[in-house]
């Protein structure tokens, strides 16, 4: 027995699982409860990605049946499966195009539950089961995108081997104040496309011998990183704008039948009238309205409709051309490794990383995954009021420290130089080697959310992480604040803002 909103449900197992719903406000459910428009629609139709739902009634008694057979909750998808962060894209880009086809079936978005317990995966993260209730007077104090925005973080958590730069882009879109389903769509098909876009120059890089590899690696990243243009700042004369084309959004394929077949009912009857009386006149008449109605139709279609607004389409046109050279094809590819933390096969990586003995040589052959701290890539997605956004976060005078502490040593300031700070054993791939007890060899990172934040994630390590005493769920981002304790094995730091200078 559990309550969600002001609804009691249970779960059964007769004639398979379900769950079931049948008090509201501590008071048994009835039909007066529902709305019968909703109730209709759902009967009716197999609305997609909605968990089936069954009406109950007995004694004037109602219970709503949703059918879970076959299905498996979204956690213990997530966890038994080992989701990938394109297992995340399918699964929010599923969730969105469901929230956005409610209106199609007379639904309310606010009525799908947006909670990890009631999402349901059937064959794969795509396919997604909501569960919608549609009953009166639902008391639900958040709205969709505050249910979206703590469901986006709350499955991060679960993804076996978070990208943080990509996830950087999303949490930064989170904090938008301009936050919304259609703009969350958006950043996370560019997304996709992009990794598309590194897979396929990585997977067509045809790499040399070690010696070359070892060589040119490291001149490669760094030479990348040099060669790269410098930020652009919103109010800098070098500064990217964007055109906005405003457009509507698309019809649904339902909406687009009832309206071609509307139109062609109303042109049979105005033919029809004209059949009735044959005249000039009426000819004339008759023709002039044929073309409003098609004239309409491509209003209604393409231009205008009541209560719609258009969608802007943002098309980005450089004011001033940059002068910087451009990168090599292999230069290219470092910079698209390091924004988005490509696996580095392991050849490769012992390559970079040779250590000088065998137990060096243990420690980093167990680390398969590359993780790049010298990325100043930032996505923003502000619609700012000139049509202008920053492409590029520019470093500002602000700087982060930690203090180190341990039962043996004296207090130690480690200054945040890097946007991803790796702290851990290994010292050849962290920012901050630590050799203390229970420190693993790639332990945590502190990520540098934007100008005036930083955030911390445990990278998965063997004996966990603790912030302010609590532990840390691996490969989730927890926001840092002035004074904030952190405990990785033995070491014992303190988040600090250094005084400026």
């Amino acid at each position: 027995m559990g309550t969600i909103y002001n609804l009691e449900y249970d779960y059964s197992t007769q004639n398979g699982q379900s769950i079931v719903f049948s008090k509201k406000d501590n008071k048994k459910l009835t039909a007066d409860n529902l709305n019968a428009v909703q109730i209709k629609m759902i009967q009716s139709n197999r609305i997609p990605h909605m968990l089936p739902m069954s009406l109950e009634n007995i004694d004037l008694v109602t219970k709503l049946h949703y059918d879970i057979n076959s299905k498996q909750k979204l956690i213990s998808y997530l966890r038994d499966n080992k989701a990938t962060m394109n297992d995340y894209y399918q699964l929010f880009l599923s969730l969105i195009n469901t929230l956005e086809e409610a209106s199609s079936y007379m639904l309310d978005q606010k009525n799908y539950i947006l909670q990890m317990e009631f999402l349901f995966i059937g064959q794969n993260p795509s396919d997604v089961y909501l569960t919608y209730i549609p009953v009166i007077d639902l008391e639900k104090t958040n709205s969709v995108t505050e249910d979206m925005k703590k469901l986006l973080t709350d499955v991060a958590g679960e993804i076996d081997g978070l990208q943080g730069n990509e996830f950087k882009s999303i949490l930064n879109y989170i904090k938008n104040e301009s936050f919304s389903l259609s703009g969350l769509k958006t950043l996370l098909l560019e997304l996709i496309s992009l990794r598309s876009n590194v897979n396929q120059m990585y997977s067509n890089h045809e790499y040399t011998n070690d010696n070359q590899m070892e060589g040119n690696f490291t001149e490669n990243q760094n030479t990348a990183v040099q060669s790269h243009p410098e930020p652009i700042v919103a109010g800098s004369q070098s500064m990217t704008k964007k055109k906005v084309k405003k457009k509507l959004p698309p019809l649904t394929s339902r909406t687009k039948v009832y309206l071609v077949m509307g139109s062609l009912l109303a042109i049979a009857l105005i033919w029809k009238f004209y059949d009735m009386y044959r005249n000039p006149t009426v000819l004339v008449t008759s023709s002039i309205l044929t073309v409003v109605v098609m004239v309409a139709v491509l209003v209604f279609w393409k231009i205008w409709r009541p209560g719609v607004t258009k969608v802007e389409t943002e098309l980005p046109q450089t004011l001033e051309k940059s002068v910087t050279k451009q990168p090599k094809p292999e230069q290219k590819l470092r910079q698209k490794q390091q924004q988005f933390n490509v696996q580095i096969p392991k050849q490769q990586y012992q390559t970079q990383f040779r250590p000088s003995n065998a137990t060096s040589l243990a420690a980093t052959q167990s680390d398969t995954t590359l993780l790049v701290a010298d990325n100043e890539d930032t996505v923003l997605l502000e619609e700012e009021s000139n049509l202008s956004v920053a492409t590029m976060e520019k470093e500002v005078d602000v700087s982060a420290t930690l203090i180190r502490t341990t039962a043996d040593e004296a207090p130690q300031t480690i200054a945040i130089n890097k946007n991803n700070f790796l702290i851990g054993r290994n010292e050849e791939a962290v920012d901050n080697p630590d050799t203390a007890v229970g420190v693993s060899r790639i332990h945590a990172e502190i990520i540098k959310i934007d100008s005036s934040s930083f955030g911390i994630k445990d990278l998965g390590s063997k004996n966990g992480s603790k912030l302010n005493g609590a532990p840390m769920v691996p490969y989730k981002v927890y926001a840092l604040k002035e004074d904030d304790e952190f405990e990785l094995g033995k070491a014992h730091y303190t988040f600090k803002w250094s005084s400026p200078q």
